[in-house]
């Protein structure tokens, strides 16, 4: 059962992630779908892993917001470095980018806690 809620979870915040990396990413830069879609995928199990399962619970929402902000400037930062030939994203792109994904992580991590509170022994946030 917490397994399936795991799987869930992921499920949700790719979706979520991907639409708004496959969507913005390649309209603020160069780079194409399949390459946001990676992006998508690496954020979100590095977001879910630290942020979703370790900061969530110990130091609520708004501090899991900014840190999956972080995580995702990271992510997006790294992959430009990499991909510096062909994404060099926006400073637009930056921002709409990232508050849109801190607006939807704020909405997922109440989504998450809600079922957590009855599962685990960690107290509610």
């Amino acid at each position: 059962m917490i397994f399936s809620r795991h799987v869930t979870a992921l499920l949700i915040k790719f979706v979520m992630i991907a639409i708004i990396s496959i969507v913005l990413l390649p309209l603020f830069s160069q780079i194409t779908a399949i390459q946001a879609f990676v992006i998508a995928l690496v954020l979100t199990i590095v977001a879910y892993l630290a942020g979703d399962l370790w900061i969530l619970h110990r130091y609520g929402n708004v501090y899991t917001t900014i840190a999956d902000v972080v995580m995702a400037a990271l992510v997006i930062g790294i992959a430009d470095q990499i991909l510096h030939y062909t994404m060099t994203i926006t400073a637009a792109g930056w921002i709409i980018t990232l508050a849109l994904i801190a607006f939807g992580e704020w909405y997922f991590h109440k989504y998450l806690v809600i079922p957590m509170k009855t599962v685990g022994n960690e107290p509610p946030v």
